[in-house]
C-alpha cells in the first residue's frame, strides 16, 4: 500500500558551513503487511547520502530500505527561480563593485608613477645642492617599492575575484535558463519502504544536510565609561538558500565544523634535510608543455567567499530576531538553541538571531602609540566571563550613553575561550594631548685610536597631558632599535622613568596615572655604535 506523508520541517542545527533539517510527520497504517510511505518535495541539492529515518509509534514496523527518486515539474518553482534571480542581481552589483575597485587602483598606480618621477627629480636637485642625503634615496625607492607591490597584489587579487564572479553569474544565468525546462528535476521524493505487523499511527522523523547554509557570530560591544563595563551581545547570522522556508522552526547553531574532521597519523611525518641540488635549465626545455585547466562553475555554489563577504559587509542584514539561546557541549563543539518558534526564509539574506548578552565588568585606559598612530586612544579591557568559548565573527563597538550608542568601528574578534582576555579600542580622546620628539641626536665618527666607530647618541621625550576633569591611566608603548647586524650595537643610556616592561626585543611599555589637569614627561636615551664606513639603515 502507498501512503503519503506530510512532514513540515520541525528542527534544524545550523554548522559555519551546512545544515541539518529535521523533519516530522504521522501516518496512518490501516493493515499489516509491506507499505511504501511517500514523501515528496524534498530539496534537489541535498547530500543525499546523509538521508536518515527513524520511527516511532504503536504499530509494530520494521524499515526495509529507503530510495530517492527525482519529481519533475512543469515548471519550477516560483520561489526557486527568485533565488536564482536574486544572485544574478547580486552578482551583476558586485562585478560593478569590482570594476570600479580596478579603476581606483589604475589611478593610484597613474598616482604613483607620477610621485617616483617627482620624487627623483627632487632628489638629484637635493643631491646637488647639499640639501639631501644618500639615504633619502633609499627611503624614497622603500616607499615606492613597496606601494607599487600592494598595488600590483590588490590587482591581480582584485581581477581573479572578478573573474571568479563573472564566472558564477554566467553559471546562475545558465541555471535561471534551465530551471524553466521540464526535463530537469526540481525536487526529490523519498520512497520509505516498511513491513508492519499490525495496524497503527507511526511518527516519522526524516533527516538530511544541505549545504546551502551557514552561520557566523556576530557581536555587539556597548562600552559604559560611566559604569566601567561592556555590554556584550553575542548573536547569528544565519543564511540560507536551500530552496525551502523554515518556517516555525526549533532553531540551533552549532560551532562544529564536520568538515574539519580529519583522521591524523600515529606519529608526525619525518622531517629530513639533505644537499640542495638546482635543477639543470636543460630539464625545464624538456619538459613537456602544460596543459590549461578549465573548470566550469558549479550549477549551485555555496556563499562564503570573499565576494560574498564584501556584499555581507556591504548590506545590512535583512531581519533583526531577537531571542536568547541555551547553551550547551557537545564534544568539542558548543550548541545554542535558541528558544521559541523561528523563520528563516531561503532567500540567501543573513538573518540576526539573538544568542545571549552578558555585562561584563572593564577596565578602561587610554593606549598612546605614537609610532604607530596619533592620539590617545581609549581602550576597555575586560575578560569572557559568557560561561562559553566565543566563535570567531564580527565585533561591532559602540559607545554607551544616557542619549543613546555611538557607533566606533567594526572589527574582527578572533576564538576567544572562555576567561581570556578581550580589548576593544574605542576611537581617540582630543582632551589627551600626546607629543613625541626627538631632543638630542650628536654623532661621534671617531678615530684611527678608537677603531674608526661611529658613535650617535639619540633621545626622545614623549610628552602627554591630560586635559579632561578625571585622573586617567594611561599606555605609553614605544621602542628603542634593534640591530640585525653584529657590528652594530645599540646600548640605552638612560630611561626617565624605568619602563613597565621590556621585550626581547626591546619593545617598550610605560603605564601611568595622569591627574587631571597634569603633565607626564618620559625620556630615554640610547647609543648606536656602528663602522664609521657603514650606512646604517634606519637611523632617524
Amino acid at each position: 500500500m502507498r501512503l503519503d506523508l506530510t512532514a513540515p520541517i520541525a528542527e534544524v542545527t545550523v554548522y559555519p558551513d551546512r545544515a541539518l533539517v529535521t523533519r516530522h510527520g504521522r501516518v496512518e497504517i490501516a493493515e499489516a503487511g509491506e507499505h511504501e510511505i511517500i514523501l515528496g518535495a524534498l530539496p534537489q541539492d541535498m547530500e543525499q547520502a546523509s538521508l536518515r529515518v527513524v520511527g516511532r509509534g504503536t504499530a509494530g514496523v520494521l524499515l526495509l530500505g529507503v530510495d530517492l527518486s527525482a519529481e519533475f515539474h512543469e515548471a519550477a518553482p516560483v520561489a526557486e527561480t527568485q533565488r536564482i534571480q536574486a544572485e544574478i542581481d547580486r552578482l551583476t552589483r558586485e562585478q560593478a563593485t569590482l570594476d570600479q575597485r580596478i579603476a581606483l587602483l589604475d589611478k593610484q598606480r597613474g598616482w604613483l608613477s607620477a610621485f617616483g618621477e617627482h620624487a627623483a627629480r627632487s632628489l638629484a636637485y637635493g643631491l646637488i645642492r647639499g640639501t639631501a642625503q644618500p639615504a633619502d634615496q633609499e627611503r624614497i625607492f622603500s616607499v615606492t617599492r613597496d606601494e607599487s607591490e600592494r598595488l600590483t597584489t590588490a590587482t591581480l587579487d582584485t581581477q581573479r575575484e572578478r573573474q571568479r564572479v563573472t564566472q558564477e553569474l554566467e553559471a546562475r544565468r545558465r541555471e535561471l535558463e534551465a530551471a524553466g525546462s521540464v526535463s530537469q528535476p526540481d525536487r526529490l521524493r523519498a520512497v520509505i519502504r516498511v513491513s508492519a505487523t499490525s495496524a497503527g499511527t507511526l511518527d516519522l522523523d526524516v533527516t538530511y544536510l544541505t549545504h546551502a547554509a551557514n552561520w557566523e557570530a556576530q557581536y555587539d560591544a556597548r562600552v559604559d565609561t560611566e559604569a566601567s563595563a561592556v555590554r556584550f551581545t553575542q548573536q547569528a547570522a544565519i543564511t540560507q538558500w536551500s530552496g525551502e522556508d523554515w518556517a516555525d522552526v526549533r532553531l540551533a547553531v552549532s560551532t562544529a565544523r564536520p568538515s574539519a574532521t580529519v583522521s591524523l597519523p600515529d606519529e608526525a611525518p619525518v622531517w629530513y634535510l639533505d644537499q640542495w641540488a638546482p635543477v639543470p635549465r636543460s630539464a625545464f626545455a624538456a619538459a613537456a608543455p602544460a596543459r590549461a585547466i578549465t573548470m566550469k562553475a558549479s550549477a549551485v555554489r555555496a556563499p562564503g567567499g570573499a565576494a560574498d563577504m564584501m556584499s555581507a559587509e556591504m548590506e545590512e542584514p535583512a531581519e533583526m530576531q531577537a531571542a536568547s539561546a541555551e547553551v550547551e557541549s557537545a564534544g568539542v563543539a558548543q550548541v545554542f538553541r535558541v528558544g521559541g518558534d523561528m523563520n528563516i526564509p531561503s532567500d540567501g539574506q543573513p538573518h540576526l538571531v539573538g544568542l545571549g548578552e552578558d555585562t561584563l565588568p572593564a577596565r578602561l585606559e587610554y593606549v598612546a602609540a605614537p609610532v604607530v598612530a596619533e592620539g590617545a586612544h581609549l581602550r576597555a579591557v575586560t575578560l569572557n566571563a559568557t560561561g562559553h568559548a566565543l566563535p570567531a565573527g564580527t565585533l561591532r563597538v559602540f559607545h554607551s550613553g544616557a542619549t543613546g550608542d555611538e557607533y566606533v568601528g567594526e572589527t574582527r574578534l578572533k576564538p576567544t575561550a572562555e576567561g581570556a582576555q578581550l580589548k576593544l579600542y574605542l576611537g581617540v580622546n582630543d582632551n589627551i594631548t600626546v607629543k613625541r620628539e626627538m631632543v638630542e641626536r650628536d654623532t661621534d665618527k671617531g678615530n684611527l685610536l678608537q677603531g674608526g666607530a661611529r658613535k650617535t647618541t639619540i633621545g626622545y621625550r614623549v610628552t602627554i597631558a591630560n586635559h579632561t576633569e578625571k585622573e586617567q591611566r594611561v599606555v605609553l608603548m614605544d621602542r628603542l632599535p634593534t640591530s640585525k647586524h653584529e657590528r652594530i650595537k645599540v646600548k640605552p643610556l638612560e630611561m626617565r622613568p624605568q619602563p613597565s616592561s621590556q621585550t626581547k626585543l626591546d619593545q617598550l611599555a610605560w603605564e601611568t596615572q595622569i591627574g587631571a589637569g597634569e603633565e607626564r614627561r618620559i625620556e630615554w636615551r640610547f647609543l648606536v655604535e656602528s663602522p664609521a664606513d657603514m650606512q646604517v639603515a634606519g637611523m632617524p
